[in-house]
């Protein structure tokens, strides 16, 4: 599989498969992106390069499930706020909101399989799990050869030289051996159950998209399933940043849009900032070159946002 090598995170997010997806940079410049994605007999291998700190927004596919391998080096990577390592695999249900987290530079491997494959409808530990997995995101433990073993599995299969049948066969036997590596019962809970970081992803996606489609820039920020300090802690560990700061770090984004939007060209700079809900000032302006390594002007005088989906 070849990786194409983006200048912007724009490009890259409009090239990514198997999943919705918008990129918040979180440093102060997009660096050089890579980005490479094979079918593989029905199974979506991706394989992505990034070198600067960054989080994704996303959703997964409806129809598949989604197995994402970091291993959190050089840089920390995280999923919803749960730290990734050797020994662990995100497993991301079908349709499902999530946050993938990056402090710097650092690779990443999904593979997204079909859930009407055979492997989902067998009557076996293997199917009952995966139909589980297919019910809510989460991070898994595993061995980390089991882990290793597939992610050496998707990168053999996207060999330009395998078949892709053997190259799906090779990824489905890898996948068994993850799930035979280890039991995947549920967890039992003692004590009073805690909201899942997953499922508060999720929630506040969510929400973050109807606020996006309804053009809102007032938010009200509350979860009945947490408290305040507790949504509070969890934006820390999930986008890396507190609720309003995050909030302001979206605005941002959502203002750089509409300086590329061709539609938007009538508009004053100054206009932009207001009605994305970021007063325009002295302040707001060194915000954004901050993090974007560049003046608003600079991002207008770039020309139309290349439109594209992050679907496919």
């Amino acid at each position: 599989m070849e990786l194409q090598r983006f200048e912007s995170f724009e490009e890259f997010q409009n090239a990514v498969v198997n999943a919705d997806l918008s990129v918040r940079l979180l440093g102060p410049h997009d660096g050089k992106w890579q980005l490479g994605n094979l079918d593989v007999d029905g199974i979506t291998v991706q394989r992505g390069i990034e070198t600067v700190p960054n989080l994704c927004e996303a959703a997964g596919w409806p129809s598949h499930l989604m197995f994402l391998i970091s291993e959190g080096r050089p840089g920390p990577t995280w999923l919803n706020g749960v730290p990734f390592a050797r020994d662990k695999i995100g497993i991301i249900a079908p349709g499902r909101g999530f946050v993938f987290r990056a402090v710097g530079p650092n690779t990443w491997i999904t593979i997204a399989v079909p859930t009407s494959f055979p492997l989902f409808l067998a009557d076996d530990m293997a199917g009952q799990v995966l139909r589980r997995w297919c019910r809510a995101t989460a991070m898994q433990t595993a061995p980390p050869r089991a882990i290793e073993g597939l992610r050496n599995a998707a990168l053999i299969a996207t060999d330009p030289r395998t078949p892709p049948a053997i190259g799906r066969t090779l990824i489905e036997h890898a996948l068994l051996a993850l799930l035979g590596s280890r039991e995947w019962r549920p967890r039992r809970v003692v004590g009073r159950p805690r909201a899942s970081p997953h499922e508060l992803t999720d929630t506040m996606l969510k929400r973050f998209r109807a606020w996006d489609a309804a053009a809102q820039q007032s938010y009200q920020l509350d979860c009945p399933q947490v408290g305040a300090r507790s949504l509070n802690s969890f934006f820390h560990h999930c986008f890396g940043l507190g609720p309003m700061q995050y909030l302001h770090l979206r605005q941002l984004h959502a203002i750089r849009a509409a300086l590329l939007d061709s539609r938007e060209s009538a508009a004053t700079i100054a206009d932009l900032f207001e009605r994305g809900g970021y007063p325009y000032s002295t302040y707001a302006l060194a915000r954004y070159r901050a993090l974007f390594g560049e003046p608003p002007s600079e991002t207008r005088a770039m020309g139309p946002l290349v439109q594209g989906s992050g679907t496919a």
